[in-house]
């Protein structure tokens, strides 16, 4: 099974100002929790590989801000001549 995270940066009218992150990753299947005797080990393994995937979503949306962010800031930035 897989669990799929998706990124948006919207503008206050719901423009998307940036494309969109999407990560997946693989979760256990529903099946997996057979009982109580492994439900720790496998929701163990689901909590893992979603604050992976929370992470990595993140950090690639926060490079995607910032990359963005420079663009806007040198682009309102005069241009100074240099003497």
């Amino acid at each position: 099974m897989k669990m799929e995270i998706i990124v948006k940066f919207k503008n206050e009218d719901g423009s998307e100002t940036l494309k969109p992150i999407v990560i997946d990753t693989e979760v256990p299947e529903f099946d997996e929790f057979k009982g109580p005797d492994n439900f720790r080990e496998v929701f163990h393994k689901y909590e893992q590989a979603v604050l992976k995937a929370r992470n990595t979503a993140a950090e690639m949306a926060t490079k995607e801000y910032m990359n963005e962010l420079s663009k806007k800031k040198l682009m309102k930035k005069p241009r100074q001549m240099k003497k």
